[in-house]
């Protein structure tokens, strides 16, 4: 083998190391760099606290939202505001309802009763303006995180039907679609007015065309569905990705089976029980488990029989079972879980409580 062509395989094997150790740099950032206070509530009051389970914003709110985009809403009196990381209130409480932070906008309602029904919805800047005036109602059917801007769009309804506005307030999909999805690597799944599920780019256009059963959302370039009476995946193209050969006892509702990719591997169902596959459609982690959920933060929740812990991505136990009601994903190096009593805590990567379960609300 001559010299140059030694000094090129030696060359490419730096700089693959270089973008390994890159990514891996980059990996951590994103993990410190998510928000380092998580909202608690004890006793009907709420704070903040840090990655530790200090108090870092004293709890004297009546409730509290996730910090997102360097503000989190908070309630006082049955209105809703923003604070600061500091706990500085920086748009006062005045809304009967609001949402957290996305694209520099957040989703506000007024007019609306104590509860937060009955008003008109908006959307406003970091200074409190209104960018967006509030006229229009409520979101059926749509995930509080999915309310707010998502690739520069945003969702509205009218006469029960849904469609999307920019930025400047600017109807860009006309309001004409039934159930479906956020925008999600610049497309939207949508179905059940006129038939089949297909998906939408930002002009509206199927570039997807509505024949598949069900569609989901798009992540790692994959949509999960139901394809010709079968559970899989289609690609940004609409074709066919992968139909993993699984038999389950779902009785075709997919929505059960498969889940989003997250981290290279999504849930799947084998039997009455799930496991994980990857983009292959390989079963790497066994399918034991009654309950799953997707990969954060290098860890899943898993359960069997009420008990709930956290595996790696080799379907390691890295956390052990607990007795507990409902738990969420790890998230800035915290996981919010409740016990089967109703109270809330923080567990770490290790399972330790930085914050012991807790009443929420005043007995």
């Amino acid at each position: 083998m001559s010299s140059d062509v030694l000094s090129k395989i030696t060359m490419r094997s730096i700089a693959n190391v270089i973008t390994i150790i890159a990514l891996l740099l980059a990996g951590t950032m994103m993990l410190f760099a998510q928000p380092r206070l998580f909202p608690v509530h004890k006793l009907g009051r709420g704070g903040y606290i840090d990655r530790k389970g200090r108090i870092v914003i004293p709890l004297k709110f009546d409730t509290v939202g996730d910090f997102s985009e360097g503000l989190a809403r908070v309630e006082v009196n049955h209105k809703w505001g923003y604070i600061n990381d500091k706990g500085v209130m920086v748009v006062q409480p005045q809304f009967s309802d609001a949402r957290e932070f996305s694209e520099g906008l957040a989703r506000v309602q007024v007019g609306g009763d104590k509860y937060g029904f009955h008003g008109q919805w908006g959307f406003i800047d970091k200074k409190g303006t209104f960018v967006i005036p509030a006229q229009y109602g409520e979101l059926r059917g749509i995930a509080q995180n999915a309310e707010g801007f998502q690739e520069g769009l945003a969702l509205i309804e009218v006469d029960y039907k849904k469609g999307f506005i920019d930025k400047n307030g600017k109807v860009v999909i006309e309001p004409s679609l039934g159930y479906g999805h956020h925008f999600s690597e610049g497309l939207s799944c949508w179905g059940g007015l006129d038939g089949g599920y297909g998906c939408l780019d930002r002009t509206g256009r199927y570039v997807i065309p509505p024949t598949f059963e069900y569609l989901s959302l798009f992540s790692e370039g994959l949509a999960d569905g139901k394809i010709n009476g079968q559970c899989g995946y289609v690609d940004r193209t609409g074709k066919v990705a992968l139909i993993p050969k699984f038999t389950n006892d779902a009785k075709g509702d997919c929505s059960i089976v498969n889940g989003n990719f997250s981290e290279d591997l999504s849930r799947w169902r084998v039997g009455s029980k799930f496991g994980y596959i990857d983009k292959k459609g390989r079963l790497v982690i066994s399918a034991k488990y009654q309950y799953t959920d997707h990969f954060t933060e290098g860890l899943a929740w898993v359960e069997n029989n009420g008990r709930i812990g956290f595996i790696d991505k080799k379907g390691r136990m890295v956390i052990k079972p607990k007795k507990l009601h409902h738990v969420e994903p790890f998230f800035g190096g915290l996981a919010y879980v409740v016990t089967d009593d109703g109270r809330h805590g923080y567990i770490d990567r290790t399972g330790k409580y930085v914050w012991r379960p807790a009443k929420q609300s005043k007995p």
